[in-house]
């Protein structure tokens, strides 16, 4: 079984607990009506909730990080805003870029997963060796120092 798909059975199992322990706490909280011998237990479902949202987010983000890509696709291994280049902000799991303005966002961790834009330039290093990139892989390229070409169309 493929790692994403064992998160989500980790996912469902944890849904599936957090519904056991809510069941327990109602049944609980009729037998003692002053609610002192189930109190902790609604925050503990709550608990499971957010771990399970957590696996969710992890097997999302492993799907993306291993999803092949095609060879037109930017190599970099991490992504960018694709206008502006490394010029993203993480807040939970939003990423946002930070250039006033722009508008951009994605609900996922985008500067920890490879990039999915398209190749439009390629740096070269200075062995000669290239890389195709994508205009914000580009930008950043170029504001390191980079020597940087656009792509010709084939």
């Amino acid at each position: 079984m493929s790692a994403p798909a064992v998160l989500h059975e980790l996912v469902a199992r944890a849904n599936d607990l957090a519904a056991v322990v809510d069941t327990v706490a109602g049944e609980l909280s009729r037998a003692d009506p002053e609610g002192r011998a189930g109190s902790r237990l609604p925050n503990a479902a709550g608990l499971i909730r957010q771990a399970a949202l957590e696996l969710a987010e992890s097997a999302a983000e492993l799907t993306r990080a291993t999803q092949h890509r095609p060879v037109t696709f930017c190599r970099m291994g991490w992504g960018v805003c694709p206008e502006h280049g490394s010029t993203l902000i993480a807040m939970g799991t939003v990423t946002r870029c930070a250039v006033f303005g722009c508008g951009r966002t994605w609900e996922y961790k985008r500067e920890v997963v490879p990039c999915a834009e398209l190749a439009t330039h390629r740096v070269v290093d200075a062995d000669g060796g290239q890389t195709p990139v994508c205009g914000g892989h580009a930008a950043y390229a170029c504001d390191s120092g980079g020597y940087v070409e656009p792509l010709t169309p084939p």
